[in-house]
């Protein structure tokens, strides 16, 4: 674990840490496996909590976030459903996705805090969408990615 964030605390506290690390401390959490499967929780619930219900109110979709880089070689999955204008998180993905988004965990970091854009990321080749590209391009429409 990195002292740097007490994982003993609520979430969106955790959040507020890790979005506070500089890019060194964010990658020692990364390298140790625990520490990097609770990050990348808390990025992701962060992210669906942001979901737009009023943009999304109409939509059924699965998204698939694959995190690359895993210690060991691999990558991290986790899925997002939205339905009925909310969002919802599953470890383990069990759907068919409509969208799946390929990104490090340090870019996922910058796109849910809002220091980057998906699209930039995409076109830096730093984010693979595959899927329904036009709902990945609608991706700051339904979430509010400045938070």
């Amino acid at each position: 674990m990195h002292p740097d964030v007490d994982f003993r605390a609520d979430p969106e506290a955790i959040y507020r840490q890790v979005v506070a690390l500089d890019d060194a401390g964010f990658a020692a959490l990364m390298a140790d496996a625990e520490s990097r499967d609770r990050v990348i929780d808390v990025l992701v619930e962060h992210m669906a909590s942001r979901l737009r219900p009023e943009a999304a109110k109409d939509l059924d979709a699965v998204l698939h976030v694959k995190l690359w880089d895993r210690p060991g070689g691999g990558y991290d999955h986790r899925e997002l459903v939205i339905r009925d204008g909310a969002c919802f998180v599953s470890p383990e993905p069990v759907g068919e996705a409509r969208l799946t988004l390929k990104i490090r965990p340090e870019d996922l970091r910058k796109v849910i805090a809002g220091s980057a854009g998906p699209k930039r990321l995409a076109l830096r080749g730093r984010l693979r969408a595959i899927g329904d590209l036009g709902l990945g391009l609608r991706l700051t429409e339904l979430f509010d990615l400045s938070a």
